[in-house]
């Protein structure tokens, strides 16, 4: 289908998790709705009830060439970009989860009526990760993929009915804290091989997960390259003391504190008391079992509304020209 960009924003199609935000957000699809009819767009506002029916809707969205915004938090973003990564499809952000760290990151216009604007704005490439098993399909990240301690501790929340909100991540991590794990990893970065003990290992193309935590501060989802963050092993009570410092990114300088910049790699890792595989999270979301490849997809997602441009790499626009 042949149209400017400004043409297919005029023709769009919300998609809005109504469960995120315990519910709220359903009434916030219904806003940024009307916000982009009195900007005299085509809209096409759903609210599915399941997965199977999100994804019929956002094929035929993509197949009629419409724009699609997302409203909700970084769940609703993961499963979105699974569809738009490494395609043409133009993807919106109005922000309405707990965490937003996806939004957050690409420092996106704030208030309601300034991100719906720039959710059908001019259009820029970013930076997604790309998640493969052997013999499976591809799937993507758009934040921060993380496993051990970190992946556990959102596991655990998610099986939590209260508390409600970031106070239900806090009761987790304590509760991880008090039978803390440690985990035997196996690294390929860029083709040089490390390993050894840890709690847990962070790939970041956004610099932060868990609704502000900057576990990668200088992460940056346009130069082509992840932060691997590896947390070696440490006591309980020094990484409880090292947790809050990762609000303002001030844990890098702990000594069991590892950044390796890398544009793909290759990762096992193992509970050291068991021996068996640990799984991997992204956006918050389940990724598979490792071991797995992860690869930097530079410029993999268009994305609307980045005010001012970000400025791309040199050897990321070589990649994606």
């Amino acid at each position: 289908m042949n149209q400017s960009p400004e043409e297919a924003h005029q023709r769009v199609t919300v998609i809005t998790n109504k469960y995120a935000n315990r519910g709220r957000a359903a009434a916030q699809g219904e806003k940024v709705s009307e916000i982009l009819r009195s900007l005299e767009c085509d809209v096409d506002h759903h609210q599915p009830i399941d997965l199977v029916h999100s994804n019929e809707i956002v094929r035929n969205a993509i197949k009629d060439g419409r724009h699609l915004v997302g409203v909700g938090g970084d769940g609703l973003i993961h499963h979105l970009v699974q569809s738009c990564a490494e395609t043409s499809a133009t993807l919106g952000i109005v922000p309405a989860g707990t965490g937003n760290d996806f939004f957050f990151g690409l420092d996106l216009p704030i208030g309601l009526r300034m991100s719906t604007q720039a959710a059908i704005g001019p259009t820029q490439r970013v930076d997604v990760l790309r998640f493969e098993r052997e013999s499976e399909a591809p799937t993507y990240g758009a934040t921060i993929a993380t496993a051990g301690f970190s992946a556990a501790v959102n596991i655990r929340a998610e099986n939590m009915s209260w508390p409600r909100g970031s106070s239900r991540y806090t009761l987790a991590t304590l509760r991880e804290l008090a039978n803390l794990k440690r985990y035997q990893f196996e690294l390929v970065v860029d083709g040089a091989e490390i390993g050894g003990e840890c709690l847990m290992i962070a790939i970041a193309n956004t610099r932060a997960f868990g609704g502000g935590m900057q576990i990668a501060p200088d992460a940056k989802p346009f130069d082509g390259e992840a932060d691997v963050v590896i947390v070696r092993d440490t006591s309980a009570l020094d990484l409880l003391r090292m947790l809050p410092k990762t609000f303002k990114g001030t844990h890098v300088n702990h000594p069991a504190v590892e950044i390796i910049k890398a544009e793909s790699l290759h990762l096992t890792l193992r509970n050291s008391q068991d021996n068996t595989n640990c799984g991997l999270r992204s956006d918050g979301e389940d990724v598979g079992s490792l071991p797995q490849a992860v690869t930097v997809v530079p410029g993999g997602l268009h994305v609307a509304g980045l005010s001012p441009p970000l400025t791309i790499s040199d050897e990321a626009k070589e990649q994606i020209e």
